[in-house]
């Protein structure tokens, strides 16, 4: 079995070709969020996904504010949880910058630093078939 040490072993010093050739091929949309819930970065495809041009547009917006109004609330409590050091999950609709409505599955993992405080989040989401 390969864990985490064993892959950062195996990757060694090509570590940053193989994240930054990771975040290209997904077809997710990846964002690095700092604790506070601002977006500090997002992947090109996640760029595509949610119909914006420039990362610029967004950077530095809490995330919560991409969504709809009825949806806030819970997805910034998902968030807090993985302040907390939990993975969370959560689900939800939320139409893209020009209005394609879209139903999306997103993973939240806390990213620790060296002393194991949470030091920024990553947002997972993809685009599923409709939930309701």
């Amino acid at each position: 079995m390969i864990t985490d040490e064993t892959a950062a072993e195996m990757i060694g010093s090509q570590v940053a070709d193989v994240s930054l050739a990771t975040l290209r091929e997904s077809p997710d949309c990846i964002k690095l969020l700092n604790p506070q819930g601002r977006i500090s970065f997002i992947s090109e495809n996640g760029l595509c996904a949610l119909d914006i041009t420039r990362a610029e547009d967004i950077a530095g917006r809490t995330w919560w504010e991409l969504w709809p109004d009825d949806q806030r609330d819970a997805l910034k409590r998902a968030f807090e949880m993985s302040l907390e050091g939990k993975v969370t999950m959560y689900q939800g609709h939320c139409p893209t910058a020009a209005g394609i409505p879209k139903d999306w599955d997103i993973r939240i993992t806390p990213i620790m630093d060296e002393t194991g405080a949470v030091s920024s989040v990553l947002a997972i989401s993809r685009e599923v078939p409709p939930i309701g």
